[in-house]
C-alpha cells in the first residue's frame, strides 16, 4: 500500500513538472527571477526537483514581505551574482538588525539599484523607576556609501553614519527618501550625501533627526546647504527648520513644505507648490506670497492648513493688496485649501487669489471638521469676491 502511494505520488510529481522540466534551464531562471520573492518560493512544492531550485535563481527583484525569517534573505543574497534591481525590507525587527548590515554590505558588491527599507521603531525602558522610554534605533552599515550604482534609496527610522574618507560620490542616485533617519555624527553627513549625488533629481526629507550644537550658552542647529543642481521634486516634512539653506536650485518643478525657512529666493521652473502651513498670522501669508512672487511659472498651489495656536492676528485686506503686483498669479490655475475653517485671514486669501489669478481654472477648499461654518454660508460669501478669470470655479466641501 505504501509503495502504492508513493508510487502514485512520484507520478503526480512528474506529471507537474514535465512541462516546466521540457525548457530550457536559462530559460527556467529568467521566469522564476521575474516573478515576486513570495511566489518563487512557492514553487517549491511543484516536485523535489523544484523544492530548492527558487534559491539558486538570479533574482532581480527582491521584494520580502514582513515576517520574512533572516535566513531566507541570507540565504538567497548568498546565491546572488548579478545585480539586483530592487531590495524591498517593509518591516526589519530588532533582533534582524545585525543581520541587515550583512545584506547591505552583499547588496553593494553585487551593484543593487534600488533599496527601500523601513526599521521598527522599537522603545527601551529607562531604569532608575523612571517612566522614560528612549527609541532603539539601528545605526547604518557605512557600506551604503558603496553602492556606487544605486538610484533609489529609500530608509525609514535608522541613523546614517559619516561618509567614510574614501567616499567620493554616488553617480547614479535619482530619489533620496529618508523619513525619520538620524544623522547623530553630524549634518554635514547628509550634506554630503546630497551634494555627491549630482543626478539627484528628487529628495524627500521627512521629520528628520539632527544634532544640535553650543553656542554661546545656547543650542542651535548647524547651517547647511541643499546643494542638488538637477533636483525637480523637493518635499520636506519638519517640525523645526534645521538650518538648511540651498545653493540654486534652477530645475526644479515642485516642492511640498511646511517649513519656509531656508528656501531659495527664486524658484524659475517651479511649476507645483505644496505647503502645510496656517494662515492665523500676517507673516505667514506674507512667506506664502514671497514664494509665489519668486516663482514665475507657477501653475499649481496646494495649502494644507495647520492649526497650531488658537490665537488669529488679523490681516487687513488693504494692507495684503499692497503687497501683490497685478501679475502675482498670472499662470496659476489650480488652488487646492485643506483643513480650512473659513476664519478672516482665510477667506481674505481665498478673495486676493480670485481677484488676481487670470488663468484660474479651480478653486477646491475642503473645510475641516472644526469648520463651523456652512458649505452654503461659505460659498454665499465666496460669490461677492470679484474674479479675475471670469470661468475659475470654486468648490467648497467637507472632508
Amino acid at each position: 500500500m505504501a509503495a502504492t502511494a508513493s508510487s502514485r505520488r512520484r507520478s503526480r510529481d512528474t506529471a507537474t513538472a514535465s512541462p516546466l522540466e521540457s525548457l530550457p534551464p536559462a530559460m527556467l531562471d529568467e521566469i522564476l527571477s521575474r516573478l515576486p520573492i513570495r511566489d518563487a518560493a512557492r514553487t517549491s512544492v511543484l516536485s523535489r526537483a523544484w523544492r530548492r531550485r527558487w534559491e539558486t535563481v538570479p533574482y532581480r527583484f527582491l521584494d520580502w514581505p514582513i515576517g520574512t525569517p533572516a535566513d531566507a534573505i541570507d540565504h538567497v543574497l548568498a546565491q546572488c551574482t548579478q545585480p539586483v534591481h530592487e531590495f524591498r525590507h517593509p518591516h526589519v525587527p530588532v533582533p534582524d538588525f545585525g543581520r541587515s548590515d550583512h545584506w547591505l554590505l552583499r547588496l553593494a558588491a553585487v551593484g543593487v539599484r534600488s533599496i527601500s527599507v523601513e526599521f521598527e521603531w522599537s522603545n527601551i525602558i529607562g531604569i532608575d523607576e523612571e517612566a522614560v522610554t528612549f527609541p532603539r534605533i539601528h545605526m547604518l552599515h557605512s557600506c551604503i556609501f558603496s553602492c556606487r550604482q544605486i538610484a533609489t534609496l529609500d530608509l525609514v527610522g535608522c541613523h546614517i553614519p559619516a561618509p567614510p574618507p574614501c567616499f567620493v560620490r554616488l553617480p547614479s542616485l535619482t530619489t533620496l527618501t529618508l523619513s525619520r533617519v538620524g544623522f547623530p555624527q553630524g549634518v554635514k553627513g547628509l550634506e554630503a550625501l546630497i551634494s555627491s549625488s549630482p543626478s539627484l533629481r528628487t529628495l524627500q526629507l521627512e521629520e528628520l533627526s539632527i544634532p544640535a550644537v553650543q553656542v554661546d550658552g545656547g543650542r542651535v542647529y548647524e547651517q547647511w546647504v541643499i546643494n542638488a543642481p538637477n533636483l525637480q521634486r523637493l518635499h520636506i516634512i519638519s517640525m523645526y527648520y534645521y538650518g538648511w539653506h540651498f545653493s540654486g536650485l534652477p530645475f526644479l518643478e515642485f516642492t511640498w513644505n511646511n517649513a519656509l525657512e531656508g528656501l531659495p529666493p527664486s524658484f524659475e521652473n517651479l511649476k507645483c507648490l505644496s505647503l502645510q502651513t496656517q494662515l492665523s498670522f500676517p507673516a505667514s501669508i506674507f512667506n506664502i506670497l514671497c514664494v509665489v512672487r519668486n516663482a514665475p511659472k507657477l501653475e499649481v498651489l496646494e495649502i494644507e492648513l495647520m492649526v497650531y495656536v488658537n490665537t488669529l492676528v488679523e490681516v487687513g485686506i488693504d494692507f495684503l493688496y499692497g503687497q501683490c503686483a497685478d501679475d502675482l498669479f498670472s499662470n496659476l490655475t489650480n488652488v487646492r485649501m485643506k483643513g480650512a475653517i473659513c476664519e478672516r485671514n482665510e477667506m481674505l486669501f481665498i478673495e486676493l487669489v480670485l481677484s488676481k489669478a487670470r488663468q484660474l481654472e479651480a478653486f477646491d477648499v475642503c473645510l475641516s471638521r472644526d469648520c463651523s461654518r456652512s458649505v452654503e454660508d461659505a460659498l454665499a460669501a465666496v460669490a461677492q469676491y470679484g474674479r479675475a478669470s471670469p470661468g475659475a470655479n470654486v468648490t467648497i466641501r467637507h472632508n
